[in-house]
């Protein structure tokens, strides 16, 4: 009986320490880097982003490439505190985008060599991440040549 309680004890924190729900909850912030540098930055390249729409505990933003093959999705907990950002190109000559984006300035992120690895990923043919200080950058690859970039805290 000992050995059963002790054995569900470690279970269950296991399961709080490593379930990405429960991570997601509560998500850090991308250090260095806000909602309004980054559509200012996007805009100014002729993309149309909405409004902050508020949610519950969430603040999104969605930006659109002006030839609609490319999108960015901001989350935050406020339009100031971006906890992810997600890049989507569904064309080869839109994968410019997702590179464009790595190169935002993230704290404790290389620019530079995240923007290297970004570039290989998007030809990869796996999906793939890499973190660099705190921050996960994951590619995804969707049907046909389609590739998501997520960038967010390591911890989410």
């Amino acid at each position: 009986m000992r050995i059963r309680f002790l054995s569900s004890a470690i279970t269950l924190s296991i399961l709080f320490t490593v379930n990405p729900a429960l991570a997601a909850a509560n998500p850090k912030p991308l250090p260095g880097v806000t909602a309004a540098e980054l559509t200012t930055n996007l805009e100014n390249r002729r993309w149309s982003c909405s409004k902050p729409q508020k949610a519950k505990d969430t603040t999104t933003i969605n930006c659109s490439s002006k030839d609609k093959t490319a999108n960015v999705a901001i989350l935050g907990t406020t339009a100031k505190n971006i906890t992810s950002i997600t890049v989507n190109s569904t064309t080869r000559i839109s994968y410019g985008w997702p590179r464009f984006i790595a190169t935002l300035p993230i704290d404790g992120v290389d620019p530079v060599a995240a923007q290297k690895w970004v570039t290989t990923a998007l030809s990869a043919k796996t999906s793939t991440s890499k973190i660099f200080g705190d921050v996960k950058f994951s590619v995804v690859l969707g049907s046909g040549i389609a590739r998501t970039l997520t960038i967010a805290h390591k911890s989410t």
